[in-house]
C-alpha cells in the first residue's frame, strides 16, 4: 500500500525482505507489525538495526533518506497503553542516532497508530508525512488524524518526600555493586536505610594474602605476576590486566557493601547472571525467605561497545542491547508476584537525543523508557516508576578519554554526589 501511494506521487519504490546496500532511501515498516509476544517485539529492534547498517555507508557518503515507522500509540509510548509493543520502541532511537551519524541524509522517526484504519489509509497518512512533513525528526500520527511532535521540558525533581521506601523495604538492584549505581544506592541507604540486594556477575572470593595492603596498580601487578610465577605460570600482560580488573572489582563490591551497612542498611551481594531466569529466581527466593517480599527494583546494569552503525556487528549490538532489555525482562518476570512500590530504570539521554556510535545503547534505553511508561500505567499510583535519562557521569563508564571528549563538546558531567541525590529525590 505504501508503494502504491508513493507511485501515485511519482516516487518509485519496492517492497524488500532485506535492504540492498545501493538503496537511496529506506522506509522501515517493521514497527507496524502486529506482535503477539515480547520476543517478537524485541526482534523488531534488531531488524531495524540491520536495515540501517545495510545502507549506512551509502547514506553517510552520499545522503538519502531513512525512516523508521512504529506503532506505539502515536505518542512514542508515553501513554503506556501497550506493554508488549513498548519493547519495539527502540527503533525511534535508532533514527535519532542515524540522524547524527549521517548528516547528509534525511532521517525521520514516525509513530503511526494503526487504530482501525485500513492499510491504504495508513499508507496515505504515512506518505503524506514523508512528502509534506518537512525535516521534523520525530512525528506522532495518532489514529484520529492528529499530528504531534516530541519536546523535552525542563522539570524540577520532586521535593515532597514519598513514603514508598523505608527500613522494611527490600530493594533489588542490578549493576548496583559498582560505579554510579552503587553511589546512588549508598545515597538511598543514607536517606532511608532499606534492605538492599545487589546483583552482579563477579563472584565474591577471598583476596589472595599477597595482595592485601597493596593499593597502587603497579604494586598489585607485580604481586600478581610473582604469584603466577610461583605457581609455575607465565601470564601475558593481558592476563595480569584481567586479574587486576577482577581484584579491583571485588574491592569495589566490598566497599559498596560496607558503605551501605555503615549507613544503616542491611546489604548483601548475590553473584548471579540476571539473564538466567532460573538462577535469578532461586537467588530472590533466598532473599524472600530471609527478608520477605521484594518491594523495589533498580535496574542499573549497562555496557557499551561504541561503533558507528556501519561498523557495528550483530554480536556487539546484542551484548549492549540485551544487557539492558533482557535484564529488565528478567527482573520484572522474577518479581511479578511481589508488591513493588518502586521501580527505577537507569536510562540515558542517548535514548532521547541519539549519540554517535551508540545506536544499540540508545535503542535499549528507549525500550526502558517505554516499558517504564507501560509499567506506571499498569501499576498506578501505588508504585513510583521512573526511567531516568542520565547524562554522562563523572565516573562509571565515563573513562578519562571520554571525559575529555565531553568537556570538548561542552557537555557538563554529573558529579557522583549530585547525581546520587537526584536519584533519591526521584524515588
Amino acid at each position: 500500500a505504501v508503494v502504491a501511494a508513493l507511485a501515485q506521487q511519482g516516487v518509485a519504490a519496492s517492497v524488500v525482505a532485506s535492504v540492498p546496500a545501493d538503496a537511496d532511501a529506506v522506509v522501515f515498516l517493521g514497527g507496524l507489525r502486529p506482535v503477539a509476544t515480547v520476543d517478537e517485539a524485541v526482534a523488531v529492534n534488531r531488524e531495524a538495526f540491520q536495515a540501517s547498517r545495510a545502507v549506512a555507508a551509502r547514506l553517510t557518503a552520499q545522503g538519502g533518506a531513512f525512516v523508521t515507522v512504529q506503532d506505539t500509540g502515536g505518542d512514542f509510548g508515553l501513554s503506556g497503553v501497550d506493554g508488549t509493543r513498548a519493547y519495539l520502541g527502540g527503533v525511534s532511537a535508532l533514527a535519532r542516532t542515524a540522524a547524527l551519524e549521517w548528516p547528509k541524509a534525511a532521517v525521520k522517526a514516525i509513530d503511526l497508530a494503526r487504530g482501525t484504519r485500513t492499510a491504504a489509509e495508513l499508507a496515505q497518512a504515512l506518505v503524506t508525512e514523508l512528502l509534506q512533513g518537512g525535516n521534523t525528526l520525530e512525528v506522532g500520527l495518532r489514529a484520529d488524524g492528529q499530528r504531534s511532535t516530541l519536546a523535552s521540558v525542563l522539570t524540577p525533581s520532586p521535593s515532597a518526600a514519598a513514603d514508598n521506601i523505608g527500613k522494611t523495604s527490600v530493594v533489588v538492584a542490578s549493576g548496583g555493586a559498582r560505579g554510579v549505581t552503587a553511589a546512588c544506592l549508598i545515597a538511598l541507604a543514607q536517606a532511608k536505610q532499606p534492605r538492599i540486594v545487589l546483583l552482579g556477575r563477579t563472584a565474591l572470593a577471598d583476596e589472595p594474602e599477597a595482595l592485601r595492603g597493596l593499593a597502587d596498580e603497579a604494586g598489585l601487578k607485580r604481586a600478581l605476576l610473582q604469584r603466577a610465577q610461583a605457581q609455575g605460570v607465565k601470564p601475558t600482560p593481558a592476563d595480569i590486566n584481567a586479574q587486576l580488573a577482577n581484584v579491583l572489582a571485588l574491592r569495589e563490591v566490598r566497599a559498596t557493601l560496607s558503605a551501605m551497612q555503615a549507613a544503616g542498611s542491611d546489604a548483601r551481594y548475590l553473584a548471579v547472571d540476571v539473564a538466567d531466569a532460573a538462577a535469578l529466581g532461586a537467588a530472590l527466593d533466598s532473599v524472600r525467605q530471609d527478608w520477605g517480599p521484594i518491594t523495589a527494583l533498580v535496574h542499573g546494569a549497562g555496557v557499551l561497545a561504541d561503533k558507528r552503525i556501519e561498523d557495528k556487528t550483530d554480536a556487539q549490538f546484542d551484548r549492549v542491547f540485551d544487557t539492558k532489555v533482557s535484564g529488565l525482562r528478567a527482573l520484572l518476570a522474577a518479581t511479578a508476584n511481589d508488591p513493588l512500590t518502586a521501580v527505577c530504570l537507569f536510562s540515558s539521554v542517548a535514548a532521547r537525543s541519539g549519540n554517535l556510535g551508540q545506536c544499540d545503547y540508545a535503542m535499549a534505553n528507549e525500550v526502558l523508557n517505554l516499558v517504564a511508561c507501560a509499567e506506571q500505567a499498569r501499576r498506578g499510583a501505588g508504585c513510583v516508576v521512573r526511567a531516568i535519562g542520565w547524562g554522562p557521569w563523572d565516573g562509571g563508564m565515563v573513562t578519562p578519554s571520554l571525559k575529555s571528549h565531553f568537556e570538548h563538546m561542552g557537555v557538563a558531567l554529573i558529579p557522583l554526589a549530585a547525581g546520587a541525590q537526584r536519584f533519591v529525590d526521584e524515588l
